[in-house]
């Protein structure tokens, strides 16, 4: 899409949440099963996109921050941004380019970088 909003983000939240239960029950579980059962297996590489999902529904991710940019009196786009590009400026999955427009933010999914416009 040319413009990601709210709507876009709660889709792509989804399947963030989705990807995570997936690679939990696919790999996580299988290779903790065969390690308890002492069966040997070969180092298994997958993406684990648990910082994404925190960024997104953590303590002080954007879920938190956006409900209390709504709740304040003077509460905008703009200052929702810049406080999560501070709050959050040393996760790698939140782009943060200089090139954004100061309502513009991204996210690194599993699927794919997204810019989002709040």
């Amino acid at each position: 899409f040319k413009v990601n909003r709210f709507e876009q983000l709660c889709i792509n939240y989804t399947n963030e949440k989705l990807q995570q239960k997936y690679t939990h029950d696919v790999f996580q579980s299988v290779q903790e099963e065969y390690e308890f059962e002492g069966i040997e297996l070969p180092n298994l590489h997958y993406e684990d996109n648990t910082d994404v999902v925190a960024l997104i529904e953590g303590r002080m991710g954007l879920i938190a921050v956006l409900n209390e940019e709504c709740v304040r009196p003077r509460g905008n786009d703009q200052a929702f941004v810049s406080k999560i590009k501070t709050l959050h400026k040393e996760m790698n999955c939140l782009i943060a380019d200089r090139l954004h427009r100061p309502n513009e933010f991204g996210i690194r999914h599993y699927a794919g970088d997204v810019k989002y416009d709040a």
